[in-house]
């Protein structure tokens, strides 16, 4: 009887460990599910929700995907890298590839922001392999409606020094080199210049990955699977006579 119990030892041990913490993976999945899906849900309503005036304080815990209005002008002055623009590259999915035109905008009441304006595509912000062609924007004050986002990128360079093409909208120095606020309003509001067709505006969408749910029924089912081997493991240690 004490060999017997010797032999099934390790396998029912391994057996309940291995279960166990399966069957808490799965359960931490779930959980992840619920944060995700509120998570969602919330900024869901904020992206439905009426714009208001841009807040003197910001949160981007709070304030991530708010819809917010500003009035102002784009002044098209270069910053400190030379260019007026930070053209952030990237490609979507029916305008090919292209930039997101980056730009400061000059608060009416003081101050800047920085506005993604919208698409452009890469030949037509290319010149000579730099996104070095200016994008025009309309003249004079104007009002623009958009949503806010910190997309909390980093590279190291964000950018090329000599081609101004951005791999990463590290928000934190893109600001800086305009002198503005490190606030960055995804516009819904066009701002091409009469007759033009680019930028094409580019609204926020949440557009969050969630696969929670899937990684909760494979963890559950490896927890099945274990436990099913370990019991025929414990019935293989215990003989046709266990």
């Amino acid at each position: 009887m004490t060999m017997a119990r010797s032999k099934i030892l390790a396998p029912v041990l391994i057996g309940i460990i291995g279960t166990t913490i399966l069957i808490g993976l799965s359960y931490w999945q779930v959980q992840r599910l619920s944060w995700k899906e509120d998570l969602i849900a919330r900024l869901e309503v904020r992206l439905s929700s009426p714009p208001v005036t841009l807040p003197a304080s910001l949160d981007a815990e709070k304030d991530q995907f708010r819809r917010v209005t500003v009035t102002g002008r784009f002044e098209g002055a270069p910053g400190k890298q030379g260019y007026a623009d930070a053209p952030f590259l990237t490609t979507h999915e029916t305008l090919g590839t292209g930039y997101r035109v980056i730009q400061p905008f000059t608060l009416s009441g003081g101050g800047r922001v920085m506005v993604d304006r919208g698409f452009v595509p890469l030949v037509l912000k290319n010149e000579g392999g730099a996104a070095v062609r200016p994008t025009p924007a309309p003249t004079g004050e104007m009002t623009v409606t958009g949503a806010l986002l910190w997309p909390g990128e980093r590279a190291d360079p964000p950018y090329g020094a000599r081609d101004n093409v951005w791999i990463a909208r590290d928000l934190e120095r893109m600001a800086a080199l305009f002198d503005a606020r490190p606030v960055l309003i995804v516009a819904e509001t066009p701002s091409t210049v009469p007759g033009g067709k680019w930028p094409v505006s580019v609204p926020l969408t949440v557009n969050i990955r969630n696969t929670h749910l899937n990684y909760a029924i494979t963890w559950g089912l490896l927890a099945l699977a274990w436990s099913i081997m370990s019991v025929v493991w414990v019935r293989k240690e215990m003989g046709p006579h266990g």
